[in-house]
């Protein structure tokens, strides 16, 4: 299992290369489970207010491909389960 660490390290790299860092403001991490109840990995980029309209498709599929290759390129074994929120969404759903 890679570091909580790590993952936000390889997190932050591809969110960086694909979505550029003028729009995220963290990446957040924490242990899920699947559809098949295997043990899974739940990772939220945090994206500012109004991001959402300059993120294109691509690059948010670019990012959740390249973090799940990284990751288990790390070792990585659980699945990742990539989202992106605003901090008002996470806000409204309680997870702040």
């Amino acid at each position: 299992m890679t570091s909580e660490k790590r993952i936000r390290q390889i997190v932050r790299q591809a969110a960086t290369a694909n979505l550029g860092s003028a729009n995220f403001t963290s990446v957040i991490n924490s242990t899920a489970t699947d559809s098949t109840g295997h043990e899974a990995l739940r990772i939220t980029i945090v994206i500012k207010p109004g991001a959402e309209t300059k993120i294109k498709g691509d690059a948010a599929l670019d990012t959740v491909v390249q973090i799940q290759d990284r990751l288990r390129k790390a070792g990585e074994e659980r699945f990742p389960l990539v989202e992106f929120a605003t901090t008002e969404e996470l806000r409204e759903r309680g997870n702040t």
